[in-house]
């Protein structure tokens, strides 16, 4: 492959002497537990062969194998480059017991998920953020609780991310622990981006693993990059579906 459609990537790991081979599409480390495939533009790609090169990577290099699409990469560059430095332990890191809890209204939670999510901003019911210096450095939504017929209350973590290049030890746990006191729940779930994660934050932090979601397939508007959900059976830009966490209490 060419590197140009790469470059700040590339340009990225030399900056921070990681090693890193290429593999075609695949970009491999040899110091790291992930790999990442390069997903290009006009290649005729389908779920299937991406659900085989994960099962190959995890398999031949105990590797969990991220992808990174060519849209998102022209659109959101910021902010995949800051979920890789994230992953490569170079965030700046920040102690939740030193942030201030916020509640946010609308148009501050929109403008922050558009800067520092990867996926379209979803507002939510409840907007709780973590603060210093009167800044927003990480900020969940949640969904409105449900009441089951067993009598017992639920509520979704819609979204959640911390500012751009920053990593907040025990903040999302902060950010949950704020929400059960205003509002009694009995659970609380949330849905992990595979392309991305298996859940291993949320692990660390009592959720437990539940049933998947299929993967869903887009349409690029090409006006203003932007992916749009289709049924289009024939696209070739998809996700790899998602995976349901939920923490009991």
């Amino acid at each position: 492959m060419s590197k140009p459609f790469h470059q700040a990537l590339f340009s990225f790991l030399d900056l921070n002497t990681i090693n890193y081979t290429l593999d075609k599409n695949i970009v491999r480390f040899k110091d790291y537990n992930f790999s990442f495939f390069l997903v290009l533009e006009n290649e005729e790609n389908t779920y299937v062969d991406f659900i085989k090169k994960r099962s190959f990577e995890s398999t031949n290099f105990n590797a969990l194998l991220i992808f990174i699409w060519f849209d998102l990469w022209h659109s959101k560059q910021d902010i995949i480059l800051s979920k890789i430095t994230h992953l490569f332990g170079l965030s700046t890191k920040l102690h939740a017991r030193k942030t201030t809890i916020e509640l946010v209204n609308k148009s501050d939670c929109e403008k922050f998920f558009t800067k520092n999510h990867l996926n379209q901003p979803v507002i939510g019911y409840k907007r709780i953020g973590l603060s210093i210096d009167n800044e927003i450095i990480a900020l969940a939504s949640f969904a409105k609780r449900r009441k089951f017929r067993d009598d017992t209350y639920s509520a979704e973590l819609l979204q959640f991310s911390t500012k751009n290049n920053h990593h907040i030890n025990g903040g999302l746990s902060k950010l949950i622990k704020h929400f059960t006191k205003i509002h009694h729940i009995d659970s609380l779930m949330t849905y992990i981006d595979l392309d991305w994660s298996t859940g291993e934050k949320f692990k660390k932090i009592g959720f437990e693993m539940d049933n998947q979601r299929d993967y869903v397939s887009f349409e690029l508007e090409q006006e203003h990059n932007q992916r749009r959900v289709t049924v289009n059976p024939n696209s070739h830009i998809f996700n790899t579906g998602s995976q349901k966490a939920l923490i009991h209490f």
